[in-house]
């Protein structure tokens, strides 16, 4: 929106008095200070914009939609992205052909014995680092907000779903029609967004409605197999077969 300057108010003058100079003076100070604050308002406006806010105008939008950083469970090592390393005796158990442990590989370090110090990250840098970044916080008001105008149809919040999440990141929603229903997530979540769904701040629910099954799938960005489908998330045989394991208990 384009505000108008001063000199759009002083062109309404009347011709009685466009020509007096002290008249046309008075009348841009009178109407600079308004011209300036209507700027003003404009730039707090786009500051408070969802798509381009961050930092303390997000915490304010949050608290305005009703989410916050501040999560109500302690997210697991996972979530946080921390690498868990295994203790000497747990490493001595772990025997036989693959190992339980993810293996990180490194490369050899060059003229480390030259080396007087490590370069990087204090420690204290590294804990004051948000575990909550703006671009998941983004997600994490637009879900509230979808939660907040979510009228219970499906359909609905298919659209709102592709409006959260990229492309490769679907839903596929499973009414019983019993005032419950199951959901399949399908895609790579990360493992902060995954326990952000399982843990309420994503998926809406209506309240006296109940989730029987919640599940995440890796495809790879392939649709899932079906007979006589041909649509994004479910095609034919050159699709992805979901496997079955059957196991004890």
């Amino acid at each position: 929106m384009i505000t108008p300057t001063k000199e759009y108010y002083r062109e309404l003058i009347t011709s009685e008095y466009r020509l007096a100079p002290r008249f046309n003076d008075m009348i841009r100070k009178m109407v600079d200070y308004n011209c300036e604050l209507d700027t003003f308002i404009l730039k707090v406006v786009d500051m408070f914009d969802l798509e381009t806010a961050h930092d303390d105008q997000l915490d304010i939008i949050g608290y305005c939609v009703g989410t916050s950083r501040d999560l109500d469970f302690e997210p697991t090592p996972l979530g946080r992205g921390d690498i868990i390393c295994p203790t000497p005796e747990e490493m001595e158990k772990d025997s036989g052909d693959e190992s339980v442990y993810t293996v990180y590989p490194t490369p050899t370090p060059v003229n480390m014995a030259e080396s007087d110090f490590i370069k990087g990250y204090a420690p204290a840098d590294i804990e004051d680092a948000p575990l909550i970044t703006d671009s998941v916080f983004r997600t994490m008001i637009k879900a509230r907000i979808v939660q907040n105008v979510w009228k219970g149809n499906v359909l609905e919040l298919y659209e709102m779903w592709a409006n959260l999440f990229p492309e490769n990141l679907g839903i596929q929603i499973q009414d019983l029609q019993d005032m419950s229903y199951n959901i399949v997530l399908v895609g790579q979540y990360t493992g902060l967004m995954r326990e952000l769904i399982m843990h309420g701040y994503i998926i809406p629910k209506p309240e006296g409605v109940r989730i029987n099954a919640l599940a995440f799938i890796d495809t790879s960005g392939m649709p899932i197999f079906a007979y006589n489908y041909n649509t994004l998330n479910y095609s034919g045989y050159k699709s992805h077969w979901l496997q079955v394991t059957k196991t004890e208990g």
